[in-house]
């Protein structure tokens, strides 16, 4: 091992557990690249010193004062394995990292990576489970008040589907209703999902088709490349955030599972979060020159297409707050917190159903988010490239796990032309 190698443990999901009387970290890597590892929590001190600024060597030094018997090589070891298993920011890892992201980038086809985790696998048996979601959801909608003819776009959840899968599966009718009503499906659906890894230029598209257990929803390549050349080679440097993120893969399944939407392409793009226009209290494309840029790209690219005869729709896979321990909050979430969490809800959907951006911008604003809602982004930039759009709410939830401690809020809406 070289001498001068200073471990520094990688931005991983990190949480602790108890097991058969003796307590564990858990180590989960957002980017799949690392598999699911547990230490014991004793180890605590000594990972505490890994951050990047001690040598294995100064770390054995300072943990010696405490136990003089560990030896450099049982410290070695552990160090090795850990990078091994691509905990650590190492060159190791590194070429590992850009051995997968060069394998995802070239394959045309983004596989389902959540396929036996957040739903079934096969392809009856996730039919079914999708069935029965859709009829406990049907039963909670709201009686239209739209011409379905006019519905442009949906506003659906990516919580997982057993907590949330009845709100999702309902609020793709919308859709569903306007190809009826119109006799012509959609082309392309534009599908803006959250990129919860983080992205750093404010909007990542991918140029893949994605593969679901019911069939592959193909992409619209043209479209995609159409907004590659007017933004430039940023819109999908970080495609390989698309790799195990599940707002879009979500929406990809519920849209091969309606016979009326199947046959559409897809445009997937993953919006970042619009911190400095939440610090700022500024509108984001105000406050940020790329997304003014992109929301008129976005725009433009979707009038050439519909020139050209397309029929474009929009799917934004979003959720609302996150509230609780898991997203470092450990007060006590009272059924007072849960209905403070639905006021502020219901408020930031009134204000997009309306069209009101300022107002929408304005409350997530005031207070930088503090009930951490991803809808933000997505919706926002819907409404700004689209201000003709006007909504409204479908049906609203929250999926609360009390003895965790968490709560995830959802809701659908429909948009249409007024």
């Amino acid at each position: 091992m070289n001498p001068d190698f200073k471990p520094r443990i990688r931005g991983l999901e990190i949480s602790r557990f108890s097991e058969n009387g003796a307590d564990y970290f858990h180590f989960h890597d957002p980017q799949k690249i690392a598999p699911d590892v547990s230490l014991s929590a004793s180890l605590a001190p000594i990972l505490a010193l890994f951050d990047g600024t001690h040598t294995v060597h100064d770390i054995w030094q300072i943990i010696s004062r405490q136990d003089p018997e560990l030896p450099l090589a049982w410290l070695e070891e552990l160090v090795e394995n850990m990078d091994s298993h691509f905990l650590l920011n190492s060159p190791h890892f590194r070429a590992e990292k850009t051995r997968v992201e060069a394998e995802f980038v070239q394959n045309p086809t983004r596989g389902a990576a959540f396929a036996g985790l957040s739903y079934p696998e096969k392809r009856k048996e996730l039919r079914e489970f999708l069935g029965a979601k859709l009829e406990i959801g049907q039963k909670r909608l709201a009686a239209p008040v739209y011409d379905a003819q006019n519905v442009r776009a949906v506003v659906t959840p990516h919580i997982d589907f057993h907590r949330g899968g009845h709100v999702e599966a309902a609020s793709y009718g919308p859709l569903v209703e306007n190809v009826r009503a119109t006799g012509k499906p959609f082309d392309t659906f534009v599908v803006l999902g959250i990129a919860h890894s983080g992205v750093h230029y404010p909007f990542c598209g991918a140029d893949k088709d994605f593969a679901t257990p019911l069939g592959t929803m193909n992409c619209d390549r043209e479209f995609v490349a159409d907004l590659e050349n007017a933004l430039g080679e940023p819109f999908l440097a970080e495609q390989f955030a698309h790799k195990d993120e599940h707002s879009i893969e979500f929406a990809a399944v519920w849209a091969q599972f309606y016979e009326e939407l199947s046959p559409s392409r897809i445009v997937p793009i993953l919006c970042g979060g619009f911190w400095d226009a939440l610090r700022t209290k500024k509108r984001p494309e105000i406050a940020q020159s790329e997304v003014k840029n992109f929301i008129e790209t976005l725009r433009e690219t979707v009038q050439k297409h519909e020139a050209a005869g397309k029929k474009i729709g929009f799917i934004v896979s979003v959720d609302g707050a996150h509230v609780g321990t898991q997203f470092g909050d450990e007060t006590p979430i009272t059924p007072q917190k849960l209905k403070e969490i639905e006021f502020a809800d219901r408020r930031w959907c009134a204000a997009a159903q309306a069209g009101n951006l300022d107002e929408f911008h304005a409350h997530f604003a005031a207070d930088e988010n503090r009930f951490n809602v991803d809808a933000h982004p997505a919706i926002y930039t819907l409404l700004a490239a689209f201000p003709q759009f006007r909504g409204q709410l479908l049906d609203y939830d929250q999926a609360f796990n009390a003895p965790r401690n968490i709560v995830v809020s959802f809701a659908s809406m429909a948009f249409f032309n007024v």
